[in-house]
């Protein structure tokens, strides 16, 4: 009789164990969630901030190299022959890295106080040590080139060694009269024709 009292005491405290540890899963789950959540919106907010302060610390680098002599600006005077120059050195610099272009295209312009922004869209796949040296490669580059806008996925789940980097790379360009019919706006794809537009 002892032990079937034991034995029921064993299920019944077995049971209320179960229950209480399902209510507090069910609790903190949501809880843990919220909180992963938020570390990587902190996580993503730092990465912008830290890319926000590389823009503005090469700005004050174009600034000050100006200064010294050494010209930081792109060559030539007209904006779609820039982004076209740009485009390709882009790609051949890709190239050489071991990364396949997957699109390189130039975007539209933008003024920027005494000089104009060239942006040139770029789109690479490759192992992501090539991906980081081409990063590299870009920002330390003269005409200087600044990257603003940067993306990275892997090529396969669960696999970090091949990705897919899309880049918005800026070059500046010395102001000048605007052209009448507007910067040209071209995308080049491997294998392909070139396109162009006017806007």
């Amino acid at each position: 009789m002892i032990h079937g009292l034991l034995r029921r005491r064993l299920i019944f405290f077995g049971v209320n164990g179960a229950i209480a540890l399902a209510i507090c899963f069910a609790i903190l789950a949501p809880i843990a969630s919220h909180f992963a959540d938020r570390n990587d919106e902190i996580l993503d907010s730092a990465a912008q901030l830290a890319q926000i302060r590389r823009v503005g610390d090469e700005a004050a680098k174009l600034a000050k190299t100006a200064e010294s002599g050494v010209d930081p600006y792109l060559p030539g005077a007209e904006e779609r022959v820039a982004s076209a120059d740009l485009q390709a050195n882009l790609q051949a610099l890709a190239g050489a890295k071991g990364l396949a272009v997957q699109a390189v295209r130039g975007l539209p312009g933008r003024q920027a106080g005494q000089w104009r922004a060239v942006p040139v869209g770029l789109e690479v796949e490759g192992a992501a040590a090539s991906v980081r040296d081409l990063v590299a490669a870009i920002e330390t580059q003269t005409p200087f080139l600044f990257i603003t806008d940067l993306s990275l996925r892997t090529l396969a789940d669960g696999d970090d060694s091949r990705m897919r980097a899309s880049l918005t790379v800026e070059g500046a360009l010395r102001s000048s009269p605007a052209s009448p019919a507007g910067p040209l706006l071209s995308e080049n794809r491997p294998g392909g024709d070139a396109k162009a537009t006017r806007q």
